[in-house]
């Protein structure tokens, strides 16, 4: 049995879309094709199961989820907050 599945992701902005899915293409193989179209990433699986697409859209979901988790962390250590701006040389 042969089994498709479209959805789409939804990101704050373009940028951040893309930089998730520059991070998870790599990983992508055959079994899911992505594209971005503006703040959404647009996935496309498929498997010869039910089980095996259920598979291949956790995993890809998996890693979507960390890339976002390690930018925002990213993001975070980069920015310095106002309390921590220490020009008064204290």
């Amino acid at each position: 049995m042969k089994c498709d599945c479209s959805f789409s992701l939804e990101f704050e902005n373009a940028e951040t879309a893309k930089k998730v899915l520059d991070s998870v293409r790599l990983d992508n193989g055959e079994w899911i094709s992505s594209r971005l179209e503006g703040n959404r990433i647009m996935c496309e699986a498929s498997s010869d199961s039910i089980g095996g697409l259920l598979h291949t859209a956790e995993d890809f979901l998996a890693c979507v989820s960390l890339a976002e988790k390690m930018m925002k962390k990213k993001c975070e250590k980069g920015a310095i907050l106002p309390s921590e701006n220490h020009d008064d040389g204290s």
